[in-house]
């Protein structure tokens, strides 16, 4: 098969189209475009930028965009090292787990709670043996009414919190690449590149996965803002009703 970029070129040269054409209907940086023709990979944020750019451009010239992008995959493309964002929450949660006191002290506060229960009841047997009787009917109706009371909470459903749905918009403050995936793994936001402005949402489920190439992409969610950080590779993040978490590279939706 001949170049990728030779074939992009020849293309769009027979076709009389010149890039800065190209780069108005596909919103593609035209130095991105010339890179991609000369195969200078390492101009591009990065393969996930690649193999979006490659599809785009080779729909608009209208060659087979799945056989450009399997050829760059093939000959080009490298395992990428999982990445973590500066502001993941892992680090902290690994703090937190690390100021755990020693078993030793679960061990005693269990058997101080033992000797408490063993107190009580031999107290309880005590106050028989005098024939409280007064005291221990007083006792049972408190014990019934308690009773009682805890049927009827347990009755009443707790609030499903976990099943609480988010609602979801992204906003381009730049042309960005965006991929949106819901909690069915359907693709809300299809690897598209947005333009400066331009708005995709709301969206509501479960909760959402998100990919967010170059910087430039808000997400406003349940009608708040969130600014995503400037990149040079895509950022991916989890998104639910209880909070919003980054995710690494391979657990991050490419819509692909």
């Amino acid at each position: 098969m001949a170049d990728i970029g030779s074939t992009l070129r020849e293309t769009r040269i027979r076709k009389k189209i010149d890039i800065t054409t190209v780069e108005n209907a596909t919103k593609i940086r035209a130095k991105y475009l010339r890179a991609i023709e000369n195969e200078e990979w390492s101009v591009l944020p990065g393969p996930t930028y690649v193999k979006t750019f490659l599809r785009t451009y080779a729909q608009y010239l209208g060659l087979d965009a799945h056989l450009l992008v399997d050829e760059f995959a093939a000959r080009f493309e490298e395992p990428e090292e999982l990445e973590l964002p500066a502001f993941s929450r892992d680090q902290a949660i690994r703090s937190r787990v690390q100021r755990v006191g020693p078993p030793s002290r679960l061990v005693a506060a269990g058997v101080l709670a033992l000797l408490f229960v063993a107190f009580l009841l031999v107290l309880g047997l005590t106050a028989d043996d005098n024939g409280d009787k007064a005291g221990s009917a007083q006792k049972t109706r408190r014990s019934a009414k308690n009773a009682d009371r805890g049927e009827r909470k347990a009755t009443t459903p707790a609030p499903a919190s976990s099943r609480a749905n988010v609602k979801l918009s992204v906003v381009a403050a730049r042309p960005v690449w965006v991929c949106v995936v819901d909690a069915r793994d359907r693709p809300r936001v299809d690897a598209r590149v947005l333009a400066a402005g331009e708005r995709e949402g709301p969206f509501t489920s479960r909760s959402f996965k998100v990919t967010v190439g170059n910087g430039g992409g808000d997400l406003r969610i349940n009608g708040k803002l969130r600014d995503t950080p400037d990149s040079s590779k895509p950022v991916g993040f989890l998104v639910k009703a209880s909070g919003t978490a980054a995710l690494p590279a391979s657990e991050s939706p490419t819509c692909g």
